[in-house]
């Protein structure tokens, strides 16, 4: 694409979890209400095992996640498996969300998808901290992208999909809150009309 020959590379590192979006982007989910566990195993506690040599590549898919091989010389890259997206991520009951296969996909992070649903369902307080973490991403993803001229088609696409999951969240959030006050002034009228009767 256009933006492939950018300095930033979004095949391995920024896709992936173990690294400070992707560890951003997972506190994001959980603040959410996501709990990140594949029978009983929890995806965040596979990566810090990997990451601390306590378990091997191969144990990596009890926790949903494969390893991509060390590129100049950094770590290995660690990702979420598709059927993992699935599994945590997908509701049976909603069409839209059988297209969910990979981590990076519209579905999840887009506006009417899982991660924006579940916005409506967590304390404003929960709200809060998870748009923090993904104003967290979303800085350190266009911090990158500056420092190497830019980012290729993969990078630009998962910051876009943050914001807009992002935008997605505090618009909902908005409606609900107006929602809230209306229903409030409405019952307030109503204990009046009850009152002057």
């Amino acid at each position: 694409g256009a933006g492939q020959a950018s300095g930033v590379e979004e095949d391995g590192e920024t896709r992936f979890l173990n690294n400070p979006k992707g560890e951003a982007e997972l506190e994001a989910i959980e603040k959410l209400g996501f709990p990140l566990l594949l029978n009983g195993y929890k995806l965040t506690a596979g990566i810090r095992l990997f990451e601390a040599n306590k378990i091997q590549e191969a144990q990596l898919g009890k926790y949903g996640l494969h390893a991509l091989p060390a590129r100049h010389g950094k770590k290995p890259l660690v990702g979420i498996l598709p059927a993992a997206v699935k599994y945590l991520f997908a509701d049976k009951k909603v069409a839209s969300d059988a297209q969910i296969t990979t981590y990076t996909s519209h579905q999840l992070w887009g506006d009417g998808g899982p991660l924006v649903r579940r916005s409506e369902h967590v304390t404003p307080a929960q709200r809060d901290q998870a748009l923090q973490k993904l104003a967290e991403s979303i800085k350190l993803r266009e911090d990158q992208a500056k420092k190497f001229g830019g980012g290729d088609d993969g990078h630009n696409h998962m910051l876009d999909m943050l914001k807009e999951c992002a935008s997605a969240i505090r618009f909902r959030a908005e409606a609900l809150a107006q929602r809230e006050n209306e229903t409030a002034d409405l019952m307030k009228g109503l204990s009046q009309m009850a009152v002057d009767e």
